[in-house]
């Protein structure tokens, strides 16, 4: 299905002028390209060229098959089934779809990846446009352009901990999924932080006196929603929250 049918009415209207580059639509506002959003956005359009080659070659070497074991529980934990709408905030490369179970075809699903960095939706597009039915939007998760109570999964793998407004892009996934949804946002610990991030060349500028307390981002889900479960994974590593609107 076209991603037009699920953006707000004002979106619809003039369509054609949100076009970008690669035909994905771009629907950023000056209004969150600040701070830590415009910071990791340029990172991650840097990053993008070798993203897949660092994590599948050099995080191998160092984690063996451990991460993909990891991708593949924390994807798991969602409730596929055929023929149902898919939200993924932060899709980056879109790596987490190789995990989506083999007992769902993937084709029958009305996939959306949502991402503020342009150069990781031009290498997810390149890997998944053809192999399943992908849309991209270019957007920031505090400022999701689709209607409410459109999506019947959404989740996050990534990136919310330096959100400028982890509240309100929480909020937002709240606003667009369907009554009864079970959402998921999962992202690394202090710990993995520290020890990966930190030391690496890549980023570790990017990270300087970086810190994340998941004691106080736990207090950015609003107390409405239902069976809210926190658990930390891969060797505490990696944090996992799950909830239903």
């Amino acid at each position: 299905m076209d991603i037009k049918s699920k953006l707000k009415p004002e979106y619809q209207i003039e369509f054609e002028k949100y076009k970008g580059s690669d035909n994905i639509p771009v629907f950023l506002s000056d209004k969150y390209i600040t701070g830590y959003n415009e910071k990791y956005m340029k990172m991650y359009n840097w990053m993008s060229h070798g993203y897949d080659f660092v994590e599948t070659v050099v995080g191998r070497l160092k984690y063996g098959k451990s991460i993909n074991k990891m991708r593949n529980d924390i994807i798991s934990k969602l409730e596929w089934r055929n023929n149902i709408s898919v939200l993924y905030v932060s899709i980056g490369t879109g790596k987490d779809l190789q995990f989506i179970p083999k007992t769902i075809d993937s084709k029958t699903l009305d996939i959306v990846g949502a991402d503020i960095s342009i150069g990781m939706l031009k290498k997810c597009k390149k890997k998944f446009i053809g192999q399943t039915n992908l849309s991209l939007s270019n957007c920031c998760g505090e400022e999701l352009p689709f209607n409410d109570n459109e999506f019947d999964i959404i989740f996050h793998v990534g990136g919310i901990n330096f959100f400028n407004d982890k509240r309100f892009a929480i909020q937002e996934m709240i606003r667009v999924a369907k009554k009864g949804t079970r959402i998921l946002i999962a992202d690394e610990t202090q710990d993995f932080i520290d020890n990966q991030y930190k030391k690496s060349y890549l980023s570790k500028k990017y990270f300087k006196g970086q810190k994340f307390d998941l004691k106080e981002f736990e207090l950015n889900i609003p107390k409405d929603v239902s069976e809210l479960n926190i658990e930390l994974m891969w060797e505490n590593k990696f944090y996992c929250i799950t909830f239903r609107k």
